[in-house]
């Protein structure tokens, strides 16, 4: 046998069909969505791999970053462990001017510029994935960072065992594997309280450039129906700031303050209830009060601790802050800011300390890289108990600064030539 495609018309075997075919009672093959199909009548096989000889590459996009990229190093990696075998990668560029590329034999992983993977994204018109396998090629397409996670969970765990048999991988042309499978599906903080590995996808939406000498994005919070980013401004050592008021609709900036003191202006939060921000100016343990309206400081407020961070729990009338002095740490408060108790926060070493984001159940503490360091990471804390429950990682250099949510989606701001807000997408890593 070689590992060029070899035809075989047979009947499928019911070892074939035994993923289709399991049953809630099938403990070894549990089923997936009922929108998952799996349908092929006639063999014709598509051999990945004949006792240690394969010409397959996998391939993802152009220039990805992320989420595409570490996916494209894990999955050579087990396959690597699961095949024995080494798989080149590289990505889908071509040049139009040169010669003609070989592009038989390829997995595609989720947004390359084949013509295989443009029509599997045509057909995946649900939340979930899709594994398909042409003639020469193994299409692997996701609706979500979550979804292609999951998808290639499948491939490698149980399709790739379920198709070798005697030193040979071979898959059936015409192959089909589809999975509904919802970033919500993922239960975050479940597995992160079981040590599994999570991490996040960004995408940026909106950008604000440094201008009048505010260089420097500091706190951010939101209202639900507008972002709010602070841009700082150091002048011989006094910080100043200005408020930009963000439509979340359009992401454009609508409104922007005068220039206020609020010092390094490190966090800032929503109130709902009082319909105010609140800023931690970090410096003399001062929180400063904004109207939203018209973003204008209304009340400057001195604490009995410092604080570099700020978040509203939602629906308790009380705030999360980050603090040092007494009490400090994760340090729960009512409304007006009085302790209420406090805990100890996570180990930090190879990152800084930024701002933070709280809801009914949990904070959230981003962290930015220091030396030694090549990605952000969000600590996540329970507010009842403050307990501790494990990172969230990033994959980027950019400086985060604060996190702020609506309802289920989560942003990160970013001090990055300016303002930068980006979305969040949690996924299980492929390792």
């Amino acid at each position: 046998m070689t590992f060029k495609k070899i035809i075989i018309v047979i009947l499928i075997s019911i070892a074939l069909l035994s993923l289709s075919a399991c049953t809630p009672e099938d403990a070894d093959n549990p089923p997936e969505s009922s929108a998952e199909t799996e349908a092929v009548a006639e063999a014709e096989l598509l051999v990945l791999l004949d006792n240690g000889a394969t010409d397959f590459k996998i391939v993802r996009a152009e220039g990805a970053r992320g989420f595409q990229l570490d996916s494209a190093v894990a999955v050579n990696n087990r396959m690597r462990t699961t095949l024995s075998r080494d798989f080149k990668i590289i990505d889908d560029w071509m040049n139009p001017n040169g010669p003609a590329v070989n592009t038989d034999h390829e997995i595609l992983l989720f947004e390359t510029n084949r013509p295989e993977t443009a029509a599997a994204l045509e057909d995946l018109d649900f939340e979930g994935y899709i594994i398909r396998v042409t003639d020469s090629k193994i299409v692997i397409v996701g609706a979500s960072p979550a979804a292609c996670s999951e998808a290639i969970f499948r491939f490698i765990d149980r399709l790739i065992p379920e198709y070798t048999k005697d030193g040979v991988t071979a898959f059936p042309v015409g192959l089909e594997v589809r999975g509904e499978f919802k970033p919500s599906d993922l239960d975050v903080y479940a597995a992160l309280r079981e040590g599994r590995n999570i991490c996040a996808d960004y995408n940026v939406v909106f950008k604000y450039s440094q201008k009048d000498d505010f260089d420097a994005a500091q706190g951010a919070a939101t209202d639900g129906k507008f972002a709010y980013v602070i841009m700082k401004k150091n002048v011989s050592g006094v910080e100043t700031d200005r408020v930009i008021k963000v439509d979340m609709e359009t992401w454009s900036a609508v409104l922007e303050s005068d220039e206020m003191p609020l010092d390094h202006a490190n966090d800032m939060t929503y109130d709902p209830v009082k319909k105010q921000l609140v800023v931690v100016n970090m410096l003399d343990n001062l929180v400063s009060i904004i109207d939203p309206e018209t973003l204008t400081l209304t009340e400057q407020k001195p604490l009995s601790y410092g604080t570099w961070g700020v978040g509203y729990i939602d629906g308790a009338g009380q705030y999360a802050f980050l603090a040092y002095g007494s009490p400090s740490g994760l340090v729960i408060t009512d409304g007006d800011f009085n302790p209420i108790r406090s805990s100890a926060l996570a180990d930090t070493t190879g990152y800084v300390g930024q701002g933070m984001d709280a809801d009914a159940e949990y904070a959230y503490v981003p962290l930015s890289p220091q030396s030694g360091t090549k990605d952000n990471i969000i600590q996540v804390f329970e507010i009842k108990t403050g307990k501790y429950i494990g990172k969230i990682t990033l994959n980027t250099l950019m400086e985060s600064e604060s996190m702020f949510h609506v309802g289920d989606d989560f942003f990160l701001h970013f001090n990055n030539q300016g303002s930068k807000i980006a979305t969040l997408e949690f996924y299980e890593k492929f390792e």
